[in-house]
């Protein structure tokens, strides 16, 4: 592990699967702490991510993105194809490419916003 002197340890971190709740719950592996859910549906061959919520104290520490990371790792062990509702699973995908082939449907091109300054023209 690579850490800067200082830097406090990476927390290990389990995902438990509550499928009665349809939540995906991260937990911390030193003392149970929940830190993140995800809700999801599940069906035949897939399943659709529908919303992540980090908990307080833990935001601006990664765990999103970790949460993201094990949810896609699951998905892919159990042969699952992924629906990614989620607003936050969806900028995630952006930044992971390499995660795409798992998708059911290939992600709509990113269109830009409203108040977004227009392309600049090449003369």
């Amino acid at each position: 592990m690579n850490m800067d002197a200082g830097a406090a340890p990476r927390a290990e971190l389990l995902l438990i699967d509550a499928a009665d709740r349809e939540r995906y719950e991260v937990l911390l592996a030193e003392d149970g702490t929940m830190v993140a859910l995800l809700t999801y549906r599940l069906s035949q061959g897939w399943i659709a991510l529908l919303h992540t919520e980090v908990q307080a104290g833990f935001e601006g520490q990664g765990m999103g993105s970790r949460t993201a990371t094990l949810i896609f790792e699951d998905a892919r062990t159990r042969g699952l194809k992924v629906v990614p509702k989620c607003p936050f699973i969806l900028r995630w995908l952006e930044r992971h490419p390499e995660q795409h082939d798992i998708l059911l449907r290939p992600l709509a091109p990113a269109t830009p916003a409203a108040d977004a300054p227009p392309p600049l023209e090449m003369s």
